[in-house]
C-alpha cells in the first residue's frame, strides 16, 4: 500500500466522517471500560491554535480516550505502518491522521526514515497556524508501565515554529484494569500554557529544551506514577489500607482514587529518598498482606464493615429480583453472542496483524466487526424466511443481547465477589486475621509518615 502523506486540511467537528469515528471509538471504548471520567475538559481552549500533549499508554486506545474525551477535534499524529491496514486507513484519514515515520520502522515504511517526518511536522505548523488542534504522545512509544518515559522534543519543535502563539494543554490517561469485569478510564486535562516562539531565549535549543521539559512536568503533575504495575497495586493497596483504618468513605469515582493514589505515589518517593529502609520494609508488609487477600480470594475493598442483618437485607433485595429476573436474558445473550465474543480477536489479529501495540485494539474492533457481519447476514436470513419485522428484530436484538451481556458480567462479578466474600468473613477467624493484618499494615504506613505526609499533601 501507497505510503500516506502529510495533510495540512484542519479536521472539522461537524464532518460526517469525524462524528462517525467518534461514535465508534465512544462504543468501542464502552465496550472494555465500564466508566469513563474526564476532568478538567474546560481547559482546553474552545478556539485558536491548541496542542494536546498526553502520556501514552496503549497505542490507539489512547487516541480514541482524546478523541472522546476533548470538547473540540483534534488531529493525531500516528506512525506510519497503521496506513498498510485497509480497515484502519479510513478512520485515521477521517479524523486527519498525520503520519510519522521512526527510525525503528523503516522496513515496514519501504526505507522512510525520521527525514520524511519533515513534510509532518510542516502539516503539524499549518493547522496549528489556522488555528486547529493537534494531539500528541510526546513519549514516542506506547508503554504499559505506570511510569512517564522521557519526553522528546518533537512537540516543543512543532509549537516554537509555528509563527503564533500555541496553547499546549497536557492530559493524562488512566487506565484501571479488572480481570473479571470491564475495567475504568479517566482522561484529567491539565493547565494549559502559551508558548509563542523563542523569543526570551538564548538560543532555538535552549527554547526547546525548556519547553520539552515545561512539558514533561506538566503530565508528571497529572498521573500517579510507580515503577512497575506491581508497585501501582501495592501503592494502590496502601490507600484502600488507610482509608479503612481511618474509616474514611471509599474512592467511588477513578478521579477521586486517583487523586488519593497520586498523594500516595508523591509520599512514598520521597521516603525512597529519606528513609529507603523504612520503604523496603513496607513494601514487604504489603506484599504479605496482599498475598493473604489473593490466597483467600478477596478484594481488599470489601474488607470493611461487619456484615450486619441490615447491610445483607439490603443487598439481597437490591440484587435477588434483578438477578433472577435477567438470568433468562443473560443465558441468551451468552449463547447468541459468544461467537463474537470467541472469535473477533482473531478476525481481529487476522486483519491487523499481531503487534504488541494494537491488541488492545483488536479486542476491541474484532468483535465489533463480526457483530456487524452477524447483523448483516442473520437479518438477510431472516428477512428472506420470516419477513421484515423478524428481520428488524434480528439487527436491533444481537447489539441489545451483546450490551445486556457486558453489563450482566459486570453486575455478576461484583456480586459474586460480595458473596464470595460474605461467607468467608461472617464470623469465623478470617476476618480478625486480615483484620489485625490490615492494622498492622497500617501501623507501619503511620509509622513511616512524617517522611511524607508534606509531599503527599503537595500533590493533593
Amino acid at each position: 500500500m501507497t505510503q500516506p502523506e502529510a495533510s495540512a486540511e484542519v479536521v472539522r467537528a461537524e464532518s460526517r466522517a469525524f462524528r462517525f469515528v467518534r461514535l465508534v471509538a465512544r462504543l468501542l471504548l464502552r465496550s472494555q471500560y465500564r466508566q469513563i471520567e474526564v476532568e478538567g475538559a474546560e481547559h482546553v481552549p474552545a478556539t485558536g491554535a491548541v496542542l494536546l500533549v498526553a502520556n501514552h499508554f496503549s497505542s490507539l486506545v489512547d487516541s480514541m480516550a482524546l478523541l472522546e474525551a476533548s470538547p473540540r477535534p483534534a488531529s493525531f499524529l500516528a506512525k506510519a505502518p497503521l496506513w498498510k491496514s485497509k480497515l484502519l486507513a479510513p478512520f485515521l484519514n477521517s479524523v486527519g491522521a498525520v503520519p510519522v515515520y521512526r527510525p525503528q520502522d523503516m522496513a515496514e515504511n519501504k526505507g522512510r526514515g525520521t527525514r520524511a517526518n519533515m513534510a509532518t511536522f510542516e502539516a503539524c505548523r499549518a493547522r496549528l497556524a489556522e488555528g486547529g488542534s493537534m494531539a500528541i504522545f510526546p513519549e514516542g512509544v506506547s508503554q504499559p508501565q505506570p511510569r512517564l518515559m522521557p519526553v522528546r522534543t518533537g512537540a516543543a519543535r512543532i509549537a516554537l515554529d509555528v509563527g503564533k502563539p500555541v496553547t499546549v494543554c497536557p492530559a493524562g490517561l488512566v487506565f484501571e484494569h479488572d480481570p473479571d469485569r470491564r475495567g475504568r478510564l479517566l482522561v484529567r486535562f491539565g493547565e494549559p500554557f502559551v508558548v509563542d516562539g523563542i523569543e526570551g531565549f538564548p538560543s532555538r535549543r535552549q527554547a526547546i529544551t525548556v519547553t520539552t521539559r515545561r512539558i514533561e512536568a506538566a503530565l508528571r503533575d497529572l498521573l500517579a506514577e510507580a515503577e512497575s504495575q506491581g508497585e501501582l497495586e501495592a501503592m494502590r493497596t496502601l490507600r484502600v489500607v488507610w482509608d479503612q483504618e481511618r474509616g474514611s468513605p471509599g474512592a467511588r469515582t477513578l478521579r477521586e482514587a486517583h487523586r488519593r493514589d497520586r498523594r500516595f505515589a508523591q509520599g512514598l518517593a520521597a521516603l525512597k529518598t529519606a528513609a529507603p529502609e523504612a520503604l523496603e520494609s513496607l513494601r514487604a508488609e504489603t506484599d504479605a498482606y496482599q498475598r493473604s487477600l489473593a490466597l483467600a480470594g478477596i478484594p481488599h475493598e470489601l474488607l470493611r464493615g461487619r456484615y450486619s442483618v441490615g447491610r445483607v437485607t439490603r443487598f439481597v433485595l437490591t440484587n435477588g429480583p434483578l438477578l433472577l429476573l435477567g438470568f433468562p436474558i443473560a443465558l441468551l445473550a451468552a449463547v447468541v453472542t459468544w461467537p463474537i465474543r470467541r472469535c473477533g480477536d482473531v478476525v481481529a489479529l487476522r486483519a491487523f496483524g499481531g503487534a504488541e501495540d494494537v491488541r488492545p485494539l483488536c479486542r476491541m474492533l474484532g468483535g465489533a466487526i463480526l457483530l456487524v457481519l452477524l447483523m448483516i447476514v442473520g437479518g438477510v436470513l431472516a428477512w428472506w424466511w420470516f419477513g421484515v419485522w423478524v428481520a428488524l428484530a434480528v439487527v436491533i436484538g444481537l447489539p441489545c443481547l451483546l450490551a445486556f451481556h457486558i453489563a450482566w458480567r459486570d453486575r455478576s462479578a461484583d456480586v459474586k465477589a460480595r458473596v464470595r466474600t460474605f461467607f468467608l468473613l461472617a464470623g469465623g477467624n478470617l476476618r480478625k486475621e486480615l483484620v489485625k493484618q490490615r492494622r498492622a499494615l497500617y501501623r507501619a504506613l503511620l509509622a513511616t509518615e512524617p517522611y511524607w505526609s508534606d509531599a503527599a499533601g503537595s500533590a493533593a
